[in-house]
């Protein structure tokens, strides 16, 4: 898949509904968390859009991607409070990565989880990289079935309360007008 997103990534930030998405996700984010000086971690940061709008915003932010080339694209942002990191998301990464070695208090993952080989994996690695009360937030495609690339509200509801999460909201915030047609995205709100 990393060669895929590779291909991608120097116009990623050009098509416009990739800007809208972070935009909504933003907003979306902003309605129930107030990130002011918060260590964050962006899962799945691609070419760091959700990160270069936080940046200000909070203490800093791990920005991890699989994607050499969307990392390449984060690194000329330049962002002094984001620590790009070019790897996949695993227990091994955890515990050998020093910028891993904090708890988070928010985990941000924009249209990514439904296209990790493994959802519950990962939600159970974000919940142990949280600080107690800390937020795990997904966004990603809404689909009638669970697809590489959309989620369905039950899927998300049953994985998250089933790695430990004390209140978990899915909620449908916002559509994208994408090349492709107009789509819902699902909103994961999970606190420990």
């Amino acid at each position: 898949m990393a060669n895929s997103w590779d291909d991608v990534a120097a116009n990623w930030d050009s098509e416009a509904s990739t800007n809208t998405y972070a935009d909504k996700a933003l907003q979306s984010l902003l309605q129930f968390v107030d990130v002011k000086g918060m260590h964050i971690l962006d899962f799945g940061c691609g070419t760091g859009l959700l990160s270069q709008r936080l940046s200000p915003m909070v203490k800093d932010i791990v920005a991890l991607d699989s994607s050499e080339a969307m990392i390449e694209q984060l690194d000329m942002k330049e962002l002094p409070n984001v620590e790009p990191v070019v790897d996949t998301l695993t227990r091994g990464l955890v515990a050998l990565h020093p910028a891993f070695r904090t708890q988070f208090d928010l985990v941000v993952a924009s249209s990514v989880c439904s296209f990790v080989p493994s959802y519950s994996e990962v939600a159970d690695i974000v919940f142990s990289l949280m600080n107690k009360e800390g937020y795990f937030i997904h966004w990603d495609w809404l689909s009638e079935t669970d697809e590489p690339g959309g989620m369905t509200i039950q899927h998300a509801q049953q994985v998250l309360t089933s790695v430990g999460f004390s209140r978990v909201e899915i909620t449908t915030p916002f559509e994208v007008e994408t090349p492709q047609g107009k789509f819902k995205v699902l909103m994961a709100l999970a606190q420990k």
